[in-house]
């Protein structure tokens, strides 16, 4: 109990303090009738008091609901009445904007967290000085110090026993091809994770170290880089900044065992690696958007180099798995794949239109049955039914809408979005299928080519173009890159899938989630 379980701007926090500190709001949830059943929302980047209320609010049978940061006014109005939520606890980075709107929400009680609550003192005291003050405490609206005050010493919480399906936290879909969905976790598929990260092969010691930026309200921000690594034991180092410049000044400072993170994020913290040792690190992954091979091969180098015997590992996800189903591990590596099915998961490969189950090497929608998959959809019996099916061997299989295969030795290869399929009419007349995923794929195939995103041009039922953005290594010889940009697609692309528009972007816009964000692509076509 006295080892480190955060470590907050150099401030550490033992297991002790943060079992402490949960059973702390826990009595002031209660005392303020925060009771079994009722929803709680939450508005928060990754600190430990946002940490805290998840787990007290656990702890008396209360559900996290977790809202994304950039929600307009309007739609933090809307998921506060939708889902009926008793308060609404918010960092107070986004303050402002929720006391725009305090007086439209129909919870009863807001509390502020202050980022800088479990920082040093004199951080802590440095960055009070600079924050302006928003609001008083008051009967609606109340800073976190002032709540714990105001009603933790006057009522003791009773633990709530566990209930199967019972509803833990609220996340959302991140919406990058639709509406997000609200996606109900129980305590099982969440403490799943925990156990399948536990006896699948990873390799966790009690002591060790994580670097935890992703925010909790990101099914895998809460799920793998907070619940799992606290089950084990491990120590959280923790950014609530998640820039990379920031993350990759952290990373070299803390030298983590193990870390998390999109590509990105990784390929900018190898080069500023360049010429230090890596034996500190276990544990490198990625996930949400795909590398090269040849990224993902000068990774691998470079830890063989500098001490590391890790690989860069990548695996599969979705929030409405909780984390990630498959996964690479260190001993058991297949470049370019997703890796291998974690424990008690069970992935099987079923053709598009007749659902039959296809055999090893085909091509087919990816479908998982693990114990981490979700209740449901939050009031969404329609969408629910959708992605969660029940086949003839009398399993509940989530369609993930995603393709790809299976090879001999059960590595999971991915081949682009189901949902991502067009159709186009050819210059012969004949209707064809459009992938732009695949466009994707064979544009990365580029040297010059950093980033890159395919978004298509609708003209009825039929797409009429391609537009590729990209992101170029030498943006000065741009004209040269782009003619052969479009001579290898014209080589290497059939003539109805080569891009109709190529643009250079300096970012292609990503997801907090750090996929890419084609809603923001469509919008930017648009304008």
């Amino acid at each position: 109990m006295e080892s480190i379980s955060l470590n907050y701007f150099g401030k550490r926090i033992t297991y002790q303090k943060l079992f402490e500190h949960i059973k702390e709001i826990a009595d002031a949830f209660t005392m303020a009738g925060i009771k079994c059943g009722d929803i709680v929302t939450i508005l928060s980047l990754i600190t430990p008091e946002t940490i805290y209320c998840i787990y007290a609010l656990n702890y008396i049978g209360a559900v996290a609901n977790m809202g994304y940061l950039s929600l307009s006014e309007d739609e933090i109005v809307q998921m506060v009445e939708k889902t009926n939520s008793k308060a609404i606890i918010v960092l107070d980075v986004v303050e402002e904007k929720v006391m725009h709107v305090q007086k439209r929400l129909t919870s009863e009680l807001t509390i502020i967290l202050p980022a800088e609550s479990s920082m040093p003192w004199l951080m802590k005291a440095i960055v009070k000085m600079k924050k302006k003050k928003l609001h008083n405490d008051g009967k609606q609206v109340l800073t976190y110090p002032s709540f714990i005050k105001k009603y933790a010493e006057q009522k003791q919480a009773a633990e709530v026993q566990w209930k199967e399906e019972q509803p833990a936290v609220l996340v959302y879909t991140s919406g990058t091809t639709g509406e997000p969905k609200g996606v109900v976790l129980t305590n099982d598929n969440i403490n799943a994770v925990a156990f399948q990260y536990r006896y699948s092969g990873m390799r966790f010691k009690v002591g060790e170290t994580i670097l935890t930026f992703m925010p909790p309200f990101l099914a895998i921000g809460f799920c793998l880089n907070v619940h799992m690594p606290l089950t084990i034991g491990l120590e959280e180092v923790i950014s609530p900044n998640p820039d990379a410049v920031v993350l990759t000044k952290l990373y070299k400072k803390c030298r983590p065992n193990h870390f998390v993170a999109a590509p990105t994020n990784i390929l900018q913290i190898i080069d500023a690696m360049q010429g230090k040792s890596m034996s500190h690190c276990i544990t490198l992954a990625g996930g949400g958007e795909s590398m090269t091979p040849q990224q993902e091969e000068m990774i691998n180098t470079y830890l063989a180099e500098h001490g590391s015997d890790a690989k860069y590992i990548t695996g599969y996800g979705m929030t409405e798995f909780a984390a990630t189903v498959t996964t690479g591990l260190n001993n058991v590596y297949r470049e370019n794949t997703l890796g291998i099915p974690l424990c008690k998961t069970i992935v099987k490969i079923v053709d598009t239109e007749t659902g039959k189950e296809l055999p090893y090497g085909e091509v087919g929608e990816l479908c998982f049955h693990t114990p981490s998959q979700m209740k449901e959809y939050y009031q969404n019996p329609k969408e629910t039914a959708e992605m969660i099916r029940q086949h003839e061997d009398g399993m509940k299989w989530i369609h993930t809408g995603d393709l790809g295969w299976v090879d001999q030795d059960g590595f999971v290869h991915f081949k682009g979005r189901m949902k991502r399929i067009y159709m186009t009419q050819g210059e012969d007349g004949t209707l064809y299928k459009v992938f732009p995923a695949r466009t994707e794929m064979v544009l990365m195939e580029l040297e010059n080519v950093k980033k890159c995103a395919v978004t298509v041009r609708m003209e009825g039922k039929l797409v009429k173009e391609q537009i590729a953005y990209l992101v170029l290594e030498k943006k000065s010889e741009k004209e040269n890159i782009l003619e052969t940009v479009k001579e290898y697609c014209r080589k290497m692309l059939p003539s109805h899938s080569v891009p109709g528009k190529y643009i250079i972007l300096d970012e292609i816009p990503l997801t907090q989630s750090g996929k890419t964000d084609y809603r923001a692509l469509e919008k930017m076509k648009k304008d």
